[in-house]
């Protein structure tokens, strides 16, 4: 109690009651076009030896970076050409080190060798199997890297293989089970389920692999359990599930049925949007606006 006292005063973070709360550990980066700077860095994701890529949307590029934060290489700059983004934010990493980003602006996604050697690419702008929206947003990867892409202003999820074929897609514009109001951001758990933060509904709905409607929770507010903007979306080792709430300024974790464990919230956080664990746990949440990655370990 005393150690959790101590980071609380020092860094100003805070746990509503509950288990396994987290210390903050550091921060990684500051504004600008340099190495291991960003301007905006969207989201993050690790390959199996904890090496961090990120999404930095404003400098049109990716970041690979070290388990420590150290500067690896980056590729990308601004257009519409292979290897090229615009405002790229989801990005996952599959069994095999390659890296998925969703190029928004370009309303596709495109696929890398972990170095960043471009591999292939699929998606253009519209309605149809394949088709994204001005915002083909978050990305998430299956045990059989098979690639799940929250098609923002579609209110569906798409389904691919790793070469980009279209298996499945589910979900309209709606507040019933299985609708979204601009789904953010998707997770998988060891079993295949997907769990999708459902932004403009305020809540999370849990489908198997092929779209089947399991359950949800959430809805508009500031407890436990609430949300008011449900952004950036997890899952931990025990399939435990972590949801960024940008506009209540938390994150908060649940079991995998929906059941409220705890809430991490500071005065420090600004503008958070997605969150990433690594291997060992270990919390990642990007601040957009003070253009940062904050690292947080668990304390038990």
């Amino acid at each position: 109690m005393f150690l959790i006292l101590t980071l609380s005063l020092l860094y100003g973070f805070n746990f509503a009651a509950g288990k396994e709360p987290y210390a903050f550990v550091k921060s990684y980066g500051t504004k600008g076009s340099g190495n291991a700077e960003f301007k905006v860095p969207h989201s993050v994701a690790f390959d199996s030896k904890d090496n961090m890529y990120v999404t930095d949307e404003e400098n049109n590029r990716v970041q690979k970076l070290s388990s420590n934060g150290s500067f690896i290489t980056m590729w990308g700059i601004k257009g519409a050409g292979e290897g090229q983004f615009d405002r790229p934010e989801g990005i996952d990493v599959d069994s095999l080190g390659d890296v998925y980003v969703a190029d928004t602006g370009n309303s596709r996604v495109q696929k890398f060798t972990s170095d960043g050697t471009f591999i292939t690419m699929w998606g253009t702008k519209g309605t149809g199997d394949g088709d994204f929206s001005s915002h083909a947003h978050g990305i998430a990867i299956d045990k059989s890297n098979n690639i799940y892409v929250t098609d923002r202003y579609n209110n569906r999820i798409q389904k691919f293989t790793s070469n980009g074929t279209f298996i499945t897609k589910w979900g309209t514009n709606g507040t019933a089970n299985g609708e979204f109001n601009e789904p953010h951001s998707s997770a998988i758990d060891s079993l295949n389920n997907v769990y999708v933060s459902d932004m403009n509904n305020h809540r999370v709905q849990k489908f198997t692999s092929n779209g089947t409607f399991i359950t949800k929770w959430g809805t508009n507010g500031t407890a436990n359990g609430e949300f008011v903007l449900s952004l950036g979306i997890d899952r931990d080792s025990s399939n435990n599930i972590y949801v960024v709430d940008q506009a209540n300024s938390n994150v908060q974790k649940f079991t995998s049925n929906g059941t409220f464990i705890t809430r991490l919230t500071s005065s420090e956080f600004s503008q958070l949007e997605d969150i990433e664990l690594d291997s060992h746990n270990n919390m990642y949440v990007t601040d957009r606006d003070r253009n940062m990655i904050l690292k947080f370990s668990p304390l038990s």
